[in-house]
């Protein structure tokens, strides 16, 4: 591919423009390759971002298998307990009580009326037996036997906790005389029992010594590994059970030499895609360092939002946001060009999940799709942007990852539609700043700014009249001229409308303003004349930055003129003091000349309107003659040599303008005949200004 010299900036602007490309191509490249370069360390919850492979050969040992068997050690101790001595004084007090009871019970049995036999207490089975089987006269006997028994119960006999003390009836049998009959025996036994409570209780520190030592038994578990085994497969999340055993191997710092090869070289090749495709279709982005500075900030911005979000916060990366962005100030196909492998690349890498590149991905594509130019309609955009995310997450859990529970499923698709309101909210919010920053205009500034109620274009129409005429009839022509070329038709229109803005200060030194009055510039010298006419540029530049105009719009005010000649007064300077006694170049506007499509196509139509104007009822033919020579002699004139303007868009742009001028109807002075109309040609040839 050559170069085209009309297009290809040149001196000071190429040296920027190349190195705006260089640093904004390191700094893309640099906020995907920080992380894997100079922060490959992972850690506990981040995911394998390739399979993870020991650098060392040996035995390293596995903490993680090691602390598991230690844990089952521990939990294989078998407790020491140890006897309570605590219950044996309210054991011998219960059973006395029950004794009592017992005897209270015989009163019944055998008639002793003087005994107590007021308790409410409902007798057991074996409290009536005993009280019927012993003959009172035994009872005090029995009863010492009883005790005697049921205190070597309490201290021999080891006891859990149980359901029912029944359980224990066979043990406390054994403990009772031989000689008692075998009901009684049993019935005893369950007095015992009733008041029986566990008396065993773990032992604490034996228990713990115990376990201390069967842990300290244990010996560490160790694995054999040589470089290139395998510890954790690609994808997998690194646990506390496997973090151990990577560091061990050296396996968790290694720098993704490959990947970040990888991603450099894709990154370079995507750059010169959109590169290509910019030349090709959208040249007048390409070499634009307003263009290039908000592609370059706008992608560098979102990509390292991507990389701080990949933890916990995916749906809430803002790549919707940029090519919402770029949809506004660039259009639809190149929002696309620059998301689209900006995108892939982040999955490529790991920063985002495959199900959240999905839902990135189809919100990316609503918010280029569904973008208008409306303002009020962006609130709308912003709401299909979040459905769309949202229906993109969900889509993808058909084949990837399915959600368990429909609570869960409800949460993320939330979560998903909210992550393309805030990418909505970002983009929307951002415009002012980004517009401001960047000298660069969206649609909606545009149309606010070429509103007839504006009240700068209210004090042209006011104070200026004519002027203000004259702008609308520039418009016209450089909006059907931009439209040729494929230039920015809104841009030029606004600029077109302010580029006189300067002459609403003395407007009556300027020949629309006059109304057949006598013309001021007849009376001065050219000195003055001069020295009016270049301050309607200054005084235009004062007022648009007073009023806060963007630079975007500032710029048609100079450059409109740029560094051309102001041919009437330089000739009135020759004929009064002879053309050897004045210098060409003090005639000339200050520029700058232009630096863009639109603000040459600007200044291509200020003359011609001038010219159209002032002829008399002109045929095709003697517009199209008028339009060659303003044409060419702008062109000769160095004038367009920073513009970018090719020699063919050039022609386009005449012709276009030939098809509207016949919409240009007010009064402009009929200058004679020169180069740029009719006015007389200077006494000789002034040469060109390419500076």
């Amino acid at each position: 591919m050559e170069w085209d010299e009309d297009i290809l900036p040149s001196g000071r602007r190429l040296l920027t423009w190349i190195l705006l490309c260089f640093f904004g191509l390191t700094g893309i490249i640099l906020s995907f390759i920080t992380q894997p370069l100079f922060y490959p360390e992972l850690k506990l919850g981040d995911i394998a971002y390739q399979d993870l492979k020991s650098t060392i050969k040996g035995e390293i040992e596995d903490e993680a298998a090691t602390k598991q068997a230690q844990l089952r050690a521990r939990n294989s101790v078998v407790p020491v307990f140890r006897q309570s001595k605590s219950q044996y004084e309210k054991f011998a007090q219960d059973i006395q009580s029950e004794l009592a009871t017992i005897k209270n019970l015989q009163t019944k049995v055998y008639g002793h009326s003087s005994a107590n036999t007021n308790s409410s207490k409902v007798p057991e089975y074996y409290e009536l037996y005993i009280a019927s089987a012993i003959p009172p006269k035994n009872f005090d006997n029995f009863a010492r036997n009883l005790s005697l028994c049921a205190q070597k119960v309490n201290i021999a006999l080891p006891r859990f906790s149980v359901q029912d003390n029944t359980f224990w009836q066979p043990a406390v049998e054994g403990f009772l005389p031989d000689d008692w009959p075998a009901d009684l025996k049993k019935q005893a036994a369950l007095l015992i029992c009733h008041i029986l409570s566990p008396n065993l209780i773990i032992d604490e520190d034996a228990t713990n010594s115990k376990s201390e030592q069967l842990v300290a038994a244990v010996q560490p578990v160790t694995r054999s590994v040589k470089p290139g085994t395998i510890l954790l497969k690609k994808g997998q999340f690194v646990r506390e059970d496997n973090i151990q055993l990577l560091q061990a191997a050296g396996a968790t710092g290694q720098v993704r030499w490959q990947l970040i090869f990888t991603l450099v070289l894709s990154l370079v090749a995507s750059s010169a895609f959109v590169s290509i495709y910019l030349y090709t279709f959208q040249r007048q982005y390409l070499f634009s360092l307003a263009s290039l500075g908000l592609i370059f900030t706008t992608s560098i911005i979102v990509c390292s939002l991507a990389f701080l979000l990949s933890k916990g916060y995916q749906p809430f990366i803002p790549m919707p946001a940029l090519a919402l962005i770029l949809t506004i100030f660039f259009g639809r196909p190149l929002a696309f060009i620059v998301t689209a492998p900006l995108l892939v690349l982040l999955l490529v890498d790991g920063t985002i999940s495959i199900n959240n590149f999905l839902a990135l991905a189809v919100g990316g594509s609503a918010a280029i799709l569904s973008y208008s130019k409306q303002r009020h309609d962006l609130v709308f955009t912003g709401l299909i942007i979040g459905i769309a995310q949202a229906f993109g997450f969900l889509a993808s859990l058909a084949f990837l990852q399915p959600v368990s529970g429909i609570a869960a499923l409800g949460k993320m698709i939330v979560v998903q539609f909210f992550g393309g309101i805030a990418s909505a909210i970002i983009s929307i919010g951002s415009l002012p700043f980004l517009e401001n920053l960047f000298g660069l205009l969206t649609p909606f500034r545009l149309t606010e700014l070429t509103n007839a109620e504006h009240p700068l274009l209210r004090k042209l129409e006011t104070e200026a009249p004519g002027t203000y005429q004259h702008s609308l009839a520039v418009a016209n022509l450089a909006e059907g001229g931009a439209r040729a070329i494929g230039a920015d038709a809104n841009l030029v229109r606004a600029g077109a409308l302010y580029h006189d803005l300067g002459k609403a200060a003395r407007p009556k030194y300027f020949i629309e303003n006059q109304l057949g009055d006598i013309n001021p510039h007849d009376s001065i010298p050219p000195e003055q004349s001069r020295e009016i006419v270049l301050n309607h540029v200054k005084d235009g530049l004062d007022l648009a930055i007073k009023n806060r105009l963007p630079k975007a719009i500032r710029d048609f005010i100079p450059m409109h003129q740029g560094t051309s000649l102001m041919a009437y007064f330089y000739h009135k300077a020759c004929m009064r003091d002879g053309i050897e006694n004045v210098d060409p170049n003090s005639y000339r506007y200050p520029g700058p000349k232009p630096h863009s499509k639109e603000t040459a196509i600007v200044m291509l139509a200020d003359v011609s309107e001038a010219v159209t104007h002032s002829m008399n009822d002109p045929s095709q033919e003697e517009i199209e003659e008028a339009l060659n020579k303003v044409f060419e002699n702008r062109w000769q004139d160095g004038q367009l040599n920073q513009s970018t303007l090719t020699y063919k868009e050039l022609q386009q742009v005449k012709v276009a303008f030939a098809k509207v001028w016949r919409d240009l109807h007010h009064e402009r002075l009929k200058y004679p005949t020169t180069t740029t109309g009719r006015m007389p040609v200077p006494p000789q040839p002034v040469a060109p200004h390419n500076s």
